[in-house]
């Protein structure tokens, strides 16, 4: 009987062992997508201004069209993968960055035609 009864605890604490290692990996992997998202947020902020203090307008100007598109690119990704209340909501995002980048590439035209 006892050792029916230690045989039984131990299946339930390796159980409970690789549940508990099942959650830490997930929230390891959430851990490391929000660092990815955080570094492509900076990047994206301070690529353009980047590129002004050492290239120039044009270049800046490149640079955040660049991130304009790989975030419009990326929200539309996310958008395929989401719930329907929040894919709306992405979609409405994507589109105001599209907008956004018609007019940085708007800019673009002008500053090179000067």
């Amino acid at each position: 009987m006892i050792d029916r009864d230690l045989t039984m605890t131990e299946s339930w604490r390796d159980r409970e062992a690789r549940e508990d290692a099942g959650r830490l990996d997930a929230l390891r992997r959430e851990k490391r997508e929000a660092c990815k998202a955080l570094f492509f947020t900076l990047a994206v902020v301070i690529a353009p201004f980047l590129a002004l203090v050492v290239f120039g307008l044009e270049v800046a100007l490149v640079v955040l069209a660049g991130g304009l598109v790989l975030t419009i690119v990326l929200t539309l990704n996310a958008a395929n993968q989401t719930a329907a209340i929040v894919r709306s909501r992405l979609r409405a995002a994507a589109a105001v960055n599209g907008l956004v980048l018609a007019m940085v590439l708007g800019i673009l035209v002008l500053v090179l035609r000067t």
